[in-house]
Formats: structure tokens, sequence, C-alpha cells
């Protein structure tokens, strides 16, 4: 017996059936679900990767600005290093002696004079003289190149130089002239300076060093 024809539904109507294409439709299914079942893992798998690199990023980045907001590996600058250097006073460069230094009489001492402005060094000396006077000068020869002595033995003064002296003198080796601490001399500019010279060929006594003393140390104010 034949089967009643299926009623024709409006809202479901049939596919019409074309040779050679019916089964695609059907065969299509179990593709679509193999691909999502390999291609979920992988986009999982690459989701997990990236997130992992962003948040190594974001800690390296915030250790960094913690470290740099800190200061721990900037080390501060040194007192010495930022502090700007004050410029030495010229009574504490030319600071020739301490009064216990000087205290008999023709006691000396060899110091540096530094020139204010031009810092120029000129090696000098400060003694005190039998008076209780102090006096200072260059110990390079006024007008040549040799240094100045100062000798303290009036025996081998007399020797040395024939002259015959009593007390302790400056001299010039090159020269072999002899000046007197306890005479003074008029100079071109007509002021008096101490260190007569008494033989020799010397133009003019040593040049003269203005000391004055300061608490307890004997400071080098000017040169002539």
């Amino acid at each position: 017996m034949a089967e009643p024809p299926q009623k024709f539904d409006p809202h479901q109507p049939d596919m019409p059936q074309i040779p050679g294409v019916g089964g695609a439709r059907r065969e299509s299914s179990p593709d679509l679900a193999h691909v999502a079942k390999i291609g979920l893992p992988i986009l999982a798998a690459v989701v997990v990767i990236a997130g992992i690199a962003w948040w190594a990023a974001r800690g390296r980045r915030h250790t960094q600005e913690g470290a740099e907001s800190a200061g721990a590996v900037v080390p501060a600058p040194s007192q010495a290093e930022t502090a700007p250097t004050a410029p030495v006073a010229a009574a504490e460069v030319n600071q020739a002696a301490t009064v216990e230094e000087l205290s008999k009489p023709w006691s000396a001492k060899k110091f540096t004079f530094v020139k204010p402005g031009s810092n120029e060094q000129t090696d000098a000396m400060v003694m005190k003289l039998p008076d209780g006077q102090l006096w200072a000068f260059s110990l390079q020869e006024p007008f040549g190149t040799c240094t100045l002595q100062f000798m303290t033995d009036p025996e081998q003064i007399s020797r040395t130089y024939s002259y015959p002296a009593t007390h302790p003198m400056i001299v010039s080796p090159c020269t072999r002239t002899l000046y007197d601490p306890l005479k003074v001399d008029t100079v071109s500019t007509g002021a008096w300076v101490r260190g007569e010279v008494v033989q020799g060929t010397g133009l003019r006594p040593p040049i003269a060093i203005e000391v004055t003393v300061q608490g307890r140390f004997v400071v080098a104010d000017r040169i002539e």
C-alpha cells in the first residue's frame, strides 16, 4: 500500500535535492567540530602566554619606577662634591711662624709668602732681632737669582767673607754680599729698609715683607 503524501508545511519547506550535492550539508558538521576541537586549545594557549608576558613586563616597569623614586641606585653627592670651595684668606696662607718659634733673639724660620691676587709664591724668612722686633724678607736676592742665606756664626762669616762680623748676618753666596740685619738703608722709593749692604756688590737691602702678630701667630701681610 502506498504511503500517503506528506502534508506541505509552508513554514518548513523541503530543500530541493540537487544531484551530487545532497550530502554536502550533512558532511560539514563533523569538519566544524574538528576545527573547533583543535583551535580552542591553541587560542587558549596564546591568551595565557600573552597574559604572562604582559604581567612580567608590568612587574619589571613597576620595579624600575620604584627604585628610581626611592633613589636606591643613585647615591647622593657628598658635601665635598657639592659645597663650593671657600677662598683661602691671605692671612691663612701667609702664616709665617708662631710666637713660640720666635721666642729667642736671632731665632728664625723660613716660610712661603703667597702674593695676594697673583698667588705668586716667594721663599721668605722671618726672624726676631735682639731688640724684640720681627724682620721678614724675601730670600731671593734683589735684582738677581741667588738665594740668600742666614749665617748665625760670626766667626764663620769672618773666615768665609773676610769681614769682622760680631753677630749673625744675611749673605749672598753668589755675589758674596753681606747684609746687616741691625742696620737700615734707603731704597729708590725713599723708604727705609732693613738689611743694609755692608760688603759686596749688592745694590740694595733684601726685599722687605711686613709682618704682624695675630694671637700666637706671626702673619705676613704684604711684600715690598
